[in-house]
């Protein structure tokens, strides 16, 4: 059985950039959009009662997008967490391989993007094992070929 995610906000720089840049976007075209109504709703009836007029037209879709902005930005966050978690896992398990540590083979959660890096590095560890081992099975050799050719 696979383990649920507990955190979906795994990756500050990534996720945080990808959140602000769409938070920027919608507020943007929320401004944008807006002022264009307002201004249609001002040339085509009397312009003094153009923002009344705005907010009984638009006022109930007003609000249906700021009660589901927070439905879109939490579903933004676990998309990006497709991306951003596996990627902070390879790179925890890439920095225990860089220190010598012992390194199980990463295993990336269904749905989740980058699976393919996830084989190419388990790979990799194989690649790492034999070569520490072929390294220790020398080693004996050569120390004591070097300690004979002292004496």
């Amino acid at each position: 059985m696979e383990k649920q995610r507990k955190k979906y906000f795994v990756d500050r720089s990534v996720q945080g950039a990808i959140l602000l840049r769409l938070c920027f976007y919608f507020v943007l075209f929320v401004l944008s959009a807006g002022a264009l109504l307002f201004f249609v709703e001002a040339l085509i009836d009397d312009p003094r009662k153009a923002g009344t007029n705005f907010l009984q037209r638009y006022g109930p879709t007003i609000l249906a997008g700021l009660v589901l902005t927070p439905v879109f930005f939490f579903d933004l966050c676990k998309l990006t967490n497709r991306f951003a978690g596996p990627m902070v896992r390879l790179r925890r398990s890439m920095n225990a391989l860089a220190d010598g540590e012992e390194v199980s083979p990463i295993h990336f959660r269904d749905g989740d993007f980058w699976k393919e890096i996830a084989e190419d590095f388990n790979r990799v560890i194989v690649r790492v094992e034999k070569a520490e081992k072929a390294a220790a099975e020398e080693s004996p050799q050569i120390a004591s070929a070097t300690e004979m050719e002292s004496v």
